[in-house]
């Protein structure tokens, strides 16, 4: 019994540690979904951390409270906003987030910190958009949390206030010894949520416990979980169990929610046991309350609705005895416990305290009470309190009431009679899991199918995936590391933070660790590729519960993603017994190659059903299938005929098929086998024969391997062997063949000498058919042989003599034996064990005697003996002929020994050298060395005997010899064979020298170390152990010479120095000089990436301490699909500062030719030892694009006549991956400037003067000519000479035919001039535009670059969702869809009637006639305004009720029957290019709704930065104010005409302390509103725009030293002339570069500036004569000057003022726009001119009809109609004399717009890019653009015109949605869009609407001038779009179910955004009216269709 008992235990035992074993490792890349990094780095005082996340139920977003700050995400994890929660500046201000809940759309956070200086409260309501506090806090500030990092757990729950239930915030928190008092934050406590004074309020009496001050000398509590279950809240935690108890323990605690006081709040025990019964977990460090799976719930016999706690419990690592903080350590477990075992232990608890006494109290808490009266039970149901609970009258009340029935109101309510209970017995689980390798953090369940999964994280930063088996057991299956972020510098951990949540409907889980939130998904059943990892090998011990093997998909899926999983065994959960498998084959799983189309039966294990009509085959590769006959679980099917078998390949006996089996249903080959096709003829030899895998035998004397030997095998005396896979005789298997036996003895055979070789045989046929025998050794290559005799099997090889030529000592070599029989035939011997023979030379590597006759060098069995000078054997010729033979043991000497070479030659007088010396005869062995001498002095070598070689050499270490530097005479002494001394020497000496170091260089590097150090000296090759040391690290020595040597510098600290020395020796020398290692280089931009395949192209490196390296390269790394090895290309860079280096591309052209495959090309650089650059191009995603090298044609007979300043160069790919600057072009000696490149053509610039002959290097002058070269990157072009005209009538003759085409020229170009104003000649440039070009660029475009590259750093300001669909769905509409439902009179009626049409429209039919009613044709009344609200809210509609895949059903077929009536009417080609019908805005809509991921996820980016680089651009010079004119722009027609003079300012910007936080630079010409908006958006960068201050509601003070402080206004400080104000500008101020500025909020301007000094506002009326007034003079120099204006300029633009004085009150006021298309938001007042001044600070300045302008008095680009004003009887004085004149528009300097369009140039490139790239495509649109692509084939398109599919996606894509957002970011981001801006984006947007437009021709002589800008890119960009639909086109199609998946996330995206009920009831109104101006037949027709609702809606009286 006892045995059993045992044997069972050791089952159990064996069972729990195997379920442990081995968990699957999961990679969190597989999982992740999305995640978000904590973006700020480690704090000096405390590592930063994100403490809690919150996940908002409606909108998906997610909460982060982190130290300092409070993070809002999207459901994708990218950051919105930010707020800051730091109490200070410092990094040693830390402020923890302890409380993150969501309540009543108000985010409430606290912190362990506070700062009311700084606003910062303990608590905080916050708005849940952008974070800032709501105000509604009122004035408390009470502390709530804890301090610091000691725990706080809350929970919002109902609770009683005032005796009604509101929500509640229930907070514990443990007691901290600093930052605040013990009675400050109650332990326990219940706050109100309320807005306003009450906002967390905790009555002192009723909603908070108080600490027992007396027991409080430290009492930690750490809280680890809160949750509700039923009417209570409870928490968890661990802690001593009481104030006057040391123990360790873990407790829970509970209130209940409808106590009118916290009294009734108890305390248990809880317990966590080991599985030996010990109580080892005692510290609780997770809990979790979820349902039981249906396997848990039976194995625990739960109730139906009855709930588990499942926690995790850890080691207390803490001396109980010692301290009073548990500390958790490594050892953890998993205890579940049921949740009526709980509330049974606090019912007993509260009884305990009524019945027994204060044993039941807490006593650590104030006020504990139990009263312990023996007869006090419970209050019965019957007795009511009244009264206080003092009085007699109660006592009297409890004693003759309290009897039984008891009543459980006393759990909740205490009513007064006991307070704070305390259980004394713990509830006790066993662990169902222990963990001993893990600290565990957190735990989270979930309920997959009949399964419970618990997700465990851990403080090493894993995630364990645990599968909750029964009561009593569980297994951790898999483990998921999280991986710690490189970019978290100084990290240490990334424990796994308590917060997690899960997702059940959708399988997400959210994961917060300290530094990282990660989505991911709760399985990864796809990385399970078999069967076998998918469920595991042994049943229901392994596997994922969530995973299954989806047999006919032969794919691991969860349940429900395998089709038909109920169906027989097509899905077998992760502990079904066995996987599908094809268990066997019948007859045979091979066959004869040459037997074909054979029936097989197959036996498979776990075959599915099919359905009816579905069946099986088996499929042979991918050659053969035919059908299979199911029958059972076994599947009979035909082997493939002979021709579809594989040959067999060379070397091998068969050849391998895969036969798998699919079915009909799916065509998926679910379960494969090897079957093989062999070929016994293959073997050529019988062991080979018979022990193959097959059916084969040998037929000896026929040499013949078969299948078939009874047939084929014939002879008369044949004998067979079969193979031991075979049936047969005796003689089976490799043992029976014919062969060489095994060899026991090693066969010595000395060269030169007859030798005779025996060898045994076994299985030899009868001797009477044996002929003769003959041995052949495989010597060399070559067969050296001899004949041999067989007896007994004793085979005898003849005496022979064998040689071979090597120079080696011994060769091993194979003996092969053959028989011939009697027919002649010959046979091998087979050899299965490798018979050697081993051949020797005794001369050979033996040239002197000791080495000969040595035991250590020759062994004693080959005989070797010196002989007359030759070591040989004693038989030898040369052996016979001597009588001086020198063996090991005859007594004779060898020759003396001879010293040829010592190492090293030199070493220093200190001695201390390791010397070796080099020669003959140097003994037998090391104990022969007698003595070796140096200069007469000891040479030690006893020590040294591991270095000795026999004979050879011998080492010693050298004394010192301080003062004898001359050559020293070596002797060595040795014992000869006869014991006497032999003395040897030779002709080399040793010498004595003193090292030493002068200097080295460089004396600095980079901490990574690789720099090479050159040290410059005397005798530095010194000594045998030369090292050089920097400080006590080694510097590698690469070299060493006598003055110098050359090392590599370790790696080192950042600023570390070190002496640099070297060792000779032991002996140091040093230079007293320190080597410094430096900041490591980095690289931060390359540009240009493109090259010519043969290189040479100049990249310009910029990055950081680039000068620190002595060696910098350029490595490109070339690697093709089919070169095995990549190829490597170098080239050395040359650094030209700290911040720059340039490289040269390499010549690629070995790695082009090599391959035609697609090219694989990564670069980095290779800098001194910093490896970190190797990879730079992978690590930062940039790729070094190869292009094909340009050609150049040569002039027509090698010769260009001179004919004008230009030479035309003509060719191909001529612009190839290089700029017009960096070609050169050489007419002798002399640069012909280039000034114009394109693909075919160079022009460049010939020098007026006659040029020396020959090339650039004053060679080739044979012809008497220049010759013209090409220097294109590293390519050299000889194009031919240049003749220059001779004489001078030539020249006279020439000049006057110049001269008259000059004049004609300019007569034509006068004559175009007047035809069009706008006509410009964009490709002749002058020389110094091409030279400002060249100086300018570089650096503007650094300027944008580092003012774009913020936006990686800050994001980008993305609009809401629903601000996107209103901007994108709604574009000038009146209609708005509103957020909240509107309050109706009937409200229910209405709600049932919109609810009947939103079913309606959800039906496919309905809706299908619905828009084709709206969109008839004649017979529509609507306007298109009508149309597009109904589209529109229609649109919304459906995205509500995630019925989007329902409107593109409709829309697709409403869209072919379009096509197809266009097609009959030839109209095909204006389809779609409006949006004037239902149908046409609702696609467009539907596109907006299904780019929005594309857009946010890739597209906004460069499309942002592109904007914030224009903006830049346009900044850079003056903007006027009024007319939004720029000095920079792209448009033309936006142009400021004037050269302006400005100066860049830069303003010191100061905040109201005085502390300098931004320097801005600005313009003097700028007014005061555009200095105040550049500071705002120098400090706010890219935030969103409406969360920022505008201009308006700042002011801005100017500080002026002495003078006070000076309010800048925008009002007009120079008198009105002619009716016009020009605004103040800062030169009008004469405000000085660095001034210092402070912007303050515009009511407080005055206060702040009168606080320090005098204020001056200019609040009086502006005169001439206030200009006379000294003191205005004074304080304002500029303004001395009396300002007069001339009558030269133009309009000017009404004042805000003015202008609203015909705004009528109820219009809103209009911006400024140019002539581009106005919003339809925006209108200008009738009459008025449609532009208003935004931002101008002229509120009192509103003087009738003076105007404002500020730079520009005229601009006739502008349409503004200046001649309105006329008509109304006012003069305008900004009008000229000359009015428009006509030949303004010719004096625009296009110089201006050509140079931002360059410096703009690769934003743009940029963009059109990623908008046009292939991969980045999203469903919807590839399924759209096959949905054209089918409907041109299906009505012949083709044949009428190609154009017209690539028109409808041209109608749809860019000009629908792309050119608008282009021209319209402020749609897309949260951006104040300005007119000079909004102007270059409009060209933009153009851009990309012309490069899909391909029937447009080039532009002509009418054409605009903006369109010329981009003419020449309109072609690149064309390609670009074709390339983009042709890849579209290739790419894989979509799937329905793609597609719904797709517009499922598209509905998501904007799910909840607007009310369903309001939108339904526009949409019904907007029809009412419809309905009644449409015909007849079109209201019966809607009218019937809506009856339902109307009958609905009239039954409430609505309409």
């Amino acid at each position: 019994m006892e045995r059993l008992v045992l044997l069972s235990l050791l089952f159990v035992c064996i069972q729990a540690v195997y379920s442990q074993s081995q968990p699957w490792i999961g990679n969190l890349s597989a999982y992740e979904i999305a995640s978000f990094k904590n973006p700020v780095q480690v704090i000096q005082i405390v590592k930063t951390q994100l403490d809690h996340f919150f996940i908002h139920p409606d909108t998906g977003d997610i909460y982060i409270g982190a130290v300092n700050y409070i993070y809002r995400l999207d459901e994708n994890l990218v950051q919105v906003v930010n707020v800051s929660t730091a109490t200070g500046a410092g990094e040693q201000y830390v402020n923890y987030n302890k409380i993150l809940v969501l309540q009543g759309g108000r985010l409430i956070t606290c912190g362990s910190e506070r700062n009311p200086a700084m606003r910062i409260t303990w608590c905080a309501s916050r708005n849940e958009d952008d974070l800032l506090e709501d105000g509604l806090t009122g004035q408390n500030d009470f502390e709530v949390a804890a301090f610091g990092n000691y725990t706080t757990e809350s929970i919002v729950a109902p609770g009683l206030y005032n005796g009604a239930r509101v929500s509640r915030l229930y907070v514990v928190t443990s007691y901290c010894e600093e930052g605040c008092q013990y009675w400050s934050v109650p332990p326990v406590s219940r706050r109100l949520l309320v807005a306003g004074e009450g906002f967390m309020f905790a009555n002192i009496d009723d909603d908070s416990v108080e600490l027992y001050r007396l027991a409080f000398a430290f009492f930690p509590i750490s809280y680890v979980s809160s949750f509700i279950w039923k009417e209570f809240t409870y928490f968890v935690s661990f802690r001593r169990e009481d104030a006057g108890d040391a123990r360790h323990v873990s407790k829970m605690s509970r209130v209940c929610h409808d106590s009118h006081n916290l009294d009734s709040y108890t305390e248990i025990l809880i317990q966590c046991d080991s599985q030996a019964g010990n109580n080892m977990y005692s510290l609780v460090q997770a809990a979790h309350v979820e349902p039981a799976g249906p396997d848990l719930s039976q194995s625990l016999s739960l109730n139906a609705d009855e709930e588990v706690l499942y926690a995790v419990f850890a080691k207390n690592g803490a001396y109980e005895a010692v301290t009073d903080v548990p500390q958790p350590k490594k050892g953890s477990a998993l205890c579940i416990y049921k949740m009526s075992d709980i509330e049974a232990a606090f019912e007993a608890a509260v009884e305990g305290c009524l019945t027994i006494g204060n044993t039941y109290a807490v006593g650590y808490l104030e006020n504990n009470r139990c009263p312990g009266s023996s007869t006090v039970k419970m209050l019965p149901t019957d007795c009511k309190y009244s009264g206080s609970s003092t009085s007699w009258l109660w006592l009297i009340i409890v004693v003759f009431c309290l009897q039984p029935p008891i009543n459980p109101g006393l759990y909740c309510d205490a009513m007064s009679l006991y307070k704070y209970a305390d259980g004394i017995t713990p509830v006790v689980s066993t662990a169902v899991l222990e963990l001993p390798d893990h600290l565990t953090s957190s735990i989270l369940t979930s309920i997959e199918l009949d399964h419970t999964v618990a997700f465990i994280g851990t403080t090493e930063a894993q995630l364990l995936k645990v599968h909750i088996e029964s009561g009593s057991s569980a297994r951790l299956y898999e483990q998921i590391p999280i991986p710690f972020d490189d970019d978290l510098k100084g990290f240490t951990a990334n424990p796994v933070k308590r917060d997690m949540k899960i997702n059940d409907a959708t399988g997400e889980l959210h994961l917060l660790t300290e530094q990282k939130l990660v989505k991911m998904r709760v399985e990864n059943c796809g990385q399970y590729t078999t069967c076998e990892t998918c469920i595991g090998t042994d049943a229901e011990m392994d596997g994922d519960p969530y995973c299954g093997w989806c047999t006919l998909q032969r794919q691991c899926t969860r349940y429900n993603e395998c089709p038909l999983q109920d169906v027989s065994s097509r899905w077998l959960s992760y502990n079904d017994p066995q996987c599908i498998e094809i268990t066997d084959i019948a007859p045979d799983d091979s066959h004869i190659i040459t037997v074909a189309e054979q029936r097989i039966t197959l036996t498979v294990q776990q075959l599915p059903d099919l359905l009816n009509s579905q069946h099986y085959n088996c499929n042979f590769d991918d050659v053969f299938s035919n059908q299979a006959n199911k029958s059972g679980d076994t599947l009979q099917c035909t082997t493939p005929p002979s021709n579809l078998i594989l040959e067999i390949m060379m070397g091998d006996d068969s050849s391998s098929m895969l036969l798998s089996v699919d079915s009909t249903e799916t065509g998926v080959n679910f379960v494969n086998r090897e079957f093989s096709f062999y070929k016994c003829s293959i073997h050529k030899s019988c062991v080979s024969c018979v022990a193959s895998r097959w059916a084969c035998d040998w037929c000896v004397f026929e040499n013949r391997c078969t299948h078939e030997s009874t047939s084929t095998c014939s002879g008369i005396n044949e004998v067979i062997v079969t193979g031991q896979n075979n049936k047969g005789t005796s003689m089976q298997g490799p043992d029976s063949c014919p062969q060489l036996q095994i060899q026991e003895d090693e066969i010595l055979v000395s060269t030169g000498v007859d030798r005779q070789i025996i060898v045994l045989t076994g299985n030899l046929p009868d001797p009477e058919q044996i002929k003769s025998y003959q041995c052949s050794l495989n010597i060399e290559g070559a067969k050296q042989s001899a004949t041999a005799t067989h007896e007994n099997d004793v085979l005898t090889c003849e005496e022979n003599s064998y040689t071979y030529v090597a120079d080696e000592q011994d060769l091993n070599v194979d003996l092969t034996v053959e028989w011939t029989d009697t027919n002649d035939r010959i046979h091998l011997l087979d050899d299965r064990y490798g018979f050697k023979v081993r051949l020797y030379k005794c001369e050979s590597l033996r040239p002197d005697c000791s080495r000969c006759v040595s035991e250590v060098t020759t062994n004693e069995e080959l005989g070797c003996v010196w002989c007359d000078g030759t070591c040989a054997v004693t038989d030898s010729t040369v052996c016979l002929m001597t009588n001086s033979m020198v063996t090991r043991d005859n007594g004779l000497n060898c020759p003396d020994p001879v010293i040829e070479e010592i190492f090293p030659l030199t070493g220093p007088v200190n001695g201390n050298t390791i010397l070796t010396l080099y020669g003959t005869d140097f003994g037998r062995r090391f104990s022969d060395i007698q003595a070796v001498i140096v200069g007469g002095r000891i040479c030690d070598f006893a020590e040294l005997e591991m270095y000795y070689l026999t004979g050879s050499s011998v080492t010693c270490l050298i004394r010192n010899n301080p003062d004898n530097q001359a050559p020293q005479e070596l002797i060595v002494y040795v014992t000869g064979l006869n014991g006497d001394l032999q003395t040897g020497s030779g002709d080399v000496s040793f010498g004595y020298k003193v090292p030493s170091i002068t200097s080295f260089s460089p004396r600095f590097g980079p901490a990574a170390g690789g720099t090479r150090i050159t040290i410059n000296g005397m005798a530095l090759n010194t000594g045998r152990n030369i090292q050089a040391f920097i400080g006590d690290k080694a510097c590698n020595i690469i070299s060493t010479f006598d003055e110098s040597a050359l090392c590599i510098s370790p790696m080192g600290s950042v600023g570390a120095t070190g002496m640099l020395q070297m060792s000779f020796d032991g002996v140091v020398a040093d230079p007293d000089q320190n080597y410094t290692f430096t900041n490591n280089p980095g690289i931060t931009k390359v540009s240009p990436t493109t090259s010519i395949i043969a290189g040479g192209r100049t990249m310009i490196v910029q990055g950081t301490y680039l000068d620190t390296t002595q060696m910098a390269s350029l490595a490109v790394t070339i690697a093709t699909s089919i070169t095995p090895n990549p190829m490597e290309f170098m080239e050395n860079c040359s650094v030209q500062s700290g911040i720059m280096m340039t490289c040269k591309t390499p010549n690629i052209t070995s790695a082009i030719s090599s391959s035609s495959s697609q090219l694989n090309v990564t670069f980095g650089f290779i800098m001194d030892g910093v490896s970190d650059l190797i990879t730079w191009s992978q690590d930062n995603d940039v790729d070094l694009e190869f292009f094909p090298d340009p050609e150049y044609d040569k002039f027509p007979n090698d010769l260009y006549e001179k004919t004008d300043a230009t030479i035309k160069i003509e060719g191909i790919n001529i612009n190839s991956a290089i700029t017009v600057s960096e070609v050169i072009v050489y007419v002798g000696t002399a640069t012909c400037f280039v000034y114009f490149i394109n693909e075919l053509t160079l022009r460049c610039d010939l020098p007026d003067e006659q040029l020396s002959a020959g090339d650039f290097n004053g060679q080739n002058t044979e012809r008497g000519l220049p010759e013209v070269v090409v220097m294109h990157s590293n390519l050299e072009f000889r194009i031919g000479y240049v003749s220059y005209p001779q004489g001078s009538v030539i020249i006279s003759v020439a000049s006057s035919v110049i001269f008259i085409i000059l004049i004609c020229v300019i007569i034509v170009l006068a004559i175009r001039l007047l035809r069009s104003k706008r006509r410009v000649n964009l490709l002749v440039l002058q020389k110094d535009f091409l030279e400002e070009i060249k100086r300018g660029i570089p650096q503007r475009k650094m300027d944008i670059f580092q003012l774009t590259s913020d936006v990686e750093e800050s994001g980008m300001p993305f609009v809401g969702h629903r601000d996107y669909a209103t901007n994108m769905l709604f574009i000038g509409q009146e209609v708005r869809p509103t957020t909240t439902d509107q309050e109706y009179c009937e409200e229910s009626v209405i709600e049932e009637a919109m609810m009947k049409f939103s079913k309606l429209l959800g039906n496919k039919n309905f809706l299908l006639i619905f828009i084709q009613t709206l969109d008839t044709g004649s017979r529509s009344k609507m306007s298109v305004k009508e149309r597009q609200s109904i589209a529109s809210l229609l649109t919304v509609t459906m995205v509500l009720n995630n019925k989007l895949d329902v409107l593109t059903h409709v829309l697709t077929t409403l869209m072919a029957q379009m096509i197809q009536d266009a097609h009959s009417t030839d109209q095909e080609l204006l389809l779609f290019s409006k949006t004037d019908s239902v149908l046409e805005k609702l696609l467009s809509n539907w596109v907006a709704l299904c780019l929005y991921d594309q857009l946010k996820n890739h597209t906004a980016y460069p499309l942002f930065v592109l904007y914030r680089a224009i903006k830049y651009r346009t900044e850079q010079g003056p903007i006027d104010a009024v007319t939004g004119q720029a000095e920079f722009s792209l448009n033309f027609e936006n142009l400021l005409q004037e050269d302006l003079d400005f100066n860049i300012l830069t303003l010191v910007v100061l905040n109201k302390e005085g502390t300098i936080i931004k320097e801005v630079k600005v313009l003097d010409v700028d007014t005061i509103s555009q200095v105040k908006e550049k500071i705002l958006d120098a400090l706010h960068l890219n935030k969103p725009y409406s969360s920022r201050p505008s201009a308006n509601q700042v002011s801005l003070v100017w500080h002026r030293g002495e003078n006070g402080r000076l309010v800048l206004t925008d009002k007009c400080v120079r008198p009105v002339d002619n009716n016009c104000c020009r605004i103040a500008t800062l030169k009008d101020f004469a405000v000085p570069d660095k001034a210092e500025v402070t912007l303050v909020d515009k009511g407080q301007a005055v206060a702040v500036v009168s606080s320090s000094g005098p204020v001056h506002q200019f609040e009086v009326e502006i005169t001439r004569e206030y200009f006379a007034q000294e003191t205005l003079k004074d304080l304002h120099p500029a303004l001395e000057v009396e300002s007069t204006f001339t009558e030269e300029g133009g309009y000017c633009i009404p004042t805000k003022g003015s202008i609203q004085q015909k705004i009528p009150p109820d219009k809103p006021q209009v911006k400024f726009q140019s002539k581009v298309p106005d919003r339809t938001q925006e209108k200008g007042c009738e009459g008025e001119s449609a532009y208003a001044i935004d931002g101008f600070e002229d509120e009192d300045q509103n003087i009738e009809g003076v105007r404002d302008w500020h730079l520009a008095r005229g601009k006739e680009s502008f349409s503004v109609e200046y001649h309105s004003t006329k008509q109304r009887g006012r003069t305008s004085c900004c009008v000229s004399s000359n009015e428009h004149s006509q030949w303004a528009a010719y004096r625009i300097p296009i110089q201006r717009v050509l140079l931002s369009k360059i410096i703009i140039q690769e934003y743009v490139d940029n963009m059109f890019q990623t908008i046009l790239c292939v991969k980045r495509a999203p469903k919807a649109i590839k399924f759209l653009f096959d949905f054209f692509d089918k409907q041109a084939l299906l009505c012949d398109t083709k044949s009428k015109d190609p154009e017209i599919k690539f028109a409808w996606k041209n109608n749809i894509l860019p000009l629908r949605f792309w050119s608008n957002a282009i021209k319209h970011p402020d749609y897309i981001f949260d951006i104040n869009l300005s007119p000079s801006v909004e102007a270059s984006m409009q060209m933009i947007g153009q851009l990309f609407h012309d490069a899909h437009d391909t029937k447009t021709g080039k532009p002509g002589q009418e054409s605009s001038v903006n369109k010329f800008l981009y003419s020449r890119e309109r072609t690149k960009y064309q390609r670009l779009v074709r390339q983009y639909y042709k890849g579209v086109e290739e790419s894989t199609p979509v799937t329905t179910q793609d597609l719904n998946t797709e517009l499922q996330k598209a509905s998501q995206n904007f799910t909840g955004l607007f009310s369903k009920l309001n939108t339904l009831k526009q949409l019904w109104d907007i029809l009412l009216v419809v309905l009644k101006t449409k015909d007849q037949s079109d209201q019966e027709h809607l009218g019937c269709l809506l009856e339902e609702v109307k009958e609905t809606l009239s039954s409430g009286h609505a309409l």
